[in-house]
């Protein structure tokens, strides 16, 4: 505010102000940036809160009522301590049927899962390669939000227009009024839908980054995976839902489902 003082405050429009992209090399990649905000915003409309402090929180999905899954420790001051997971509604009213597991069983599962895909890999690649682009495109809606931005900066223009006609000439103020409100209903509805579509594309990059993370993995195992890994259960696993009879079924980053019957991951 003055050079003398070096009195400082944050500037809310008294000078111009500028949004300056690409000027230094990113924290992170702004496709992973996308996906984490979509991500975030999945989570928060179906309620899966987490803070992601287990592998497991947020990711197993009862069968029977819907509800998340959350640890339990059994016998906690015996030799016989042991973590296991259930439905977190089981002792809620609902009375869910589903059983309880514990970390190896789910461990065991995944494994059973992600070896079952990886047997498929170059079928599910290829599949992938022949519609990644028709999935995950945006030039429909980077066109039509450009439309749209145009529309909104005209119909803002009007709007000052005849807000300072207004102010500066008598008119018919019945005559202003409607296209007073018709300019601002025209540029609601432009705000609007504007709105969606940036929601539409965040979708679309959110699958396309998810898709190419998960085929990245799936590209860089070469053998069937022998033990449990926290990082490889982060980057493929969406989630879990598990049934009566302990069977599981994954639902993979790529929209990929795999269903594991007890005697499969038993064996495993």
């Amino acid at each position: 505010m003055d050079f003398l003082t070096k009195k400082s405050k944050p500037n809310e429009g008294e000078v111009p102000q500028y949004y300056v992209a690409n000027s230094h090399p990113a924290i992170i990649e702004s496709e992973i940036f996308d996906l984490v905000q979509y991500e975030m915003k999945q989570r928060k409309a179906d309620g899966r809160f987490t803070s992601s402090t287990h592998p497991f929180s947020g990711k197993l999905v009862c069968g029977h009522c819907g509800g998340f899954y959350g640890s339990k420790v059994w016998h906690s001051n015996t030799p016989n301590r042991v973590l296991v997971w259930q439905c977190n509604e089981k002792h809620r009213g609902k009375r869910c049927k589903t059983p309880h597991l514990t970390e190896q069983e789910i461990q065991r599962a995944f494994l059973a899962a992600f070896n079952e895909v990886l047997g498929n890999r170059e079928e599910i690649m290829e599949a992938y390669r022949e519609v990644m682009e028709v999935l995950t495109d945006t030039a429909d809606l980077d066109a039509e939000q450009e439309k749209l931005q145009s529309e909104g900066e005209v119909v803002m223009g009007l709007i000052r227009k005849i807000i300072s006609d207004n102010a500066q000439k008598a008119m018919d103020q019945a005559e202003y009024e409607r296209k007073y409100n018709g300019y601002c209903e025209r540029y609601e509805a432009a705000r609007v839908r504007l709105a969606e579509i940036g929601e539409l594309r965040l979708g679309r990059i959110a699958k396309k980054t998810k898709i190419s993370l998960f085929l990245k993995e799936l590209a860089s195992q070469e053998e069937l995976v022998a033990e449990f890994d926290e990082e490889l259960w982060y980057a493929t696993v969406d989630h879990v839902a598990v049934y009566e009879d302990k069977r599981m079924v994954f639902t993979f980053r790529d929209g990929t489902k795999t269903e594991i019957k007890k005697e499969t991951w038993e064996a495993a």
